[in-house]
């Protein structure tokens, strides 16, 4: 909203309706303008922008304080010394460099969200834990300092801030920290890869994250999986078992056997072709299947009138979690607590129980990398127990 700001036109100003602050901007002067609330309440303001070109508001005084012309007279006075020092401030900084919020959420996250689902998870990190920390800061102005005092603020921070009643006394798990602090070194690794901007050195490498991967979750035995099917065939989700099976006896993710698609199924080479689309990391892959898989498949896609493997007979679309009847399925199991996530770990370690390769392994369950892998080799039980008798075996002594 625009006027010649002066008393009368102030007091002409209808109120009525209004939800949030208005600004009503001078047409005089340039960046003098009163900030008017909802009760009424004025207040003459400025309204510039700093060096980094980001608007700021700054308050001058309260409309009943001083008289129009006053404040019109002062208002570009205080914006002429603005304008001054921000003259001096550009000549004398460094090469352009935006802020981490302006570059996390200009360039980092958009590039992140076409090469990975992960964005969603960034976001949020950023948002929860780094934001109200170097959110201000230009890139260029964090040091190795700034790093090791916000590793020190992230050991000591409460968990959601404290919102928690129930956590109230727990901080971040050293999990979290380390994966904040992951995120906020693959920023500034993309940031210096960055032909426009001058930074040359990564300041968290003044930390050294050694990340220590857990396998959160169960691992079922033969006669736990058994039970988890027999229960399943009473379920009121018809296609539960056979969603078990393929779980159990692929390693795929719950959304890829939800979401299957007949398309995505090769009778004649016995593969199932996952896209980019419904892949996590965004590249696609492929996984041949064990003869059984693909007789069941071929099973069901005779009698198939939908494009999806397991359409929900509600909807026709498919299943969204099948959170009710898996729950309890589980419990008549015996298995109370188990996740379906948990049917890809326990065939991870079969896969490796029975004389798998690590790399077979990784590719069965699509891992963009082998360290991802490699943590299951410290969880099979088999492989423990094989490790032990072939070292006695070696030494003779119970001969």
């Amino acid at each position: 909203m625009k006027l010649h700001i002066t008393e009368t036109a102030l007091k002409a100003i209808d109120l009525s309706g209004l939800k949030t602050k208005l600004t009503v901007f001078d047409q005089e002067q340039t960046g003098f303008a009163v900030v008017v609330t909802p009760k009424g309440t004025m207040t003459f303001s400025i309204v510039y922008r700093d060096v980094n070109g980001k608007q700021r508001q700054e308050k001058l005084a309260a409309v009943d304080a001083m008289s129009c012309h006053a404040a019109r007279a002062l208002a570009a006075t205080r914006l002429e010394a603005l304008t001054t020092a921000k003259g001096q401030e550009s000549r004398t900084r460094r090469p352009s460099c935006p802020t981490m919020e302006r570059y996390f959420f200009d360039t980092f996250l958009p590039k992140v969200k076409n090469e990975s689902r992960s964005y969603e998870t960034h976001a949020s990190i950023y948002r929860n834990h780094i934001q109200d920390f170097f959110g201000q800061m230009r890139l260029d102005d964090i040091g190795s300092d700034n790093v090791v005092a916000f590793h020190t603020h992230l050991r000591t921070k409460p968990i959601a801030n404290g919102r928690w009643v129930a956590r109230a006394n727990q901080v971040l798990s050293e999990g979290t920290v380390k994966r904040v602090l992951i995120l906020v070194r693959h920023i500034f690794n993309t940031a210096i890869s960055d032909p426009l901007l001058t930074l040359k050195e990564n300041p968290t490498h003044a930390l050294r994250l050694t990340t220590v991967r857990k396998v959160k979750g169960r691992f079922l035995t033969r006669a736990q999986l058994q039970r988890l099917l027999q229960a399943a065939e009473s379920s009121s989700n018809p296609f539960l078992p056979d969603i078990i099976r393929l779980m159990g006896s692929t390693g795929l993710r719950r959304s890829n056997v939800l979401t299957m698609r007949w398309s995505w199924f090769d009778a004649d080479r016995g593969t199932l072709t996952v896209p980019d689309t419904d892949d996590k990391a965004k590249k696609g892959f492929v996984i041949h299947l064990a003869e059984d898989v693909c007789s069941l498949l071929e099973q069901l896609q005779q009698s198939a009138s939908s494009p999806w493997v397991f359409p929900n007979p509600a909807t026709g679309k498919p299943f969204h979690s099948c959170r009710s009847t898996w729950v309890t399925t589980c419990k008549k199991a015996g298995l109370e607590g188990l996740r379906m996530h948990d049917l890809r770990h326990t065939f991870a370690t079969m896969m490796l129980d029975n004389g798998a390769d690590i790399v077979d392994v990784q590719q069965a369950l699509a891992h963009t990398q082998l360290k991802t892998t490699a943590v299951y080799l410290h969880l099979t039980e088999a492989r423990k127990r094989a490790h032990a008798n072939a070292a006695v075996h070696a030494t003779g002594l119970f001969m």
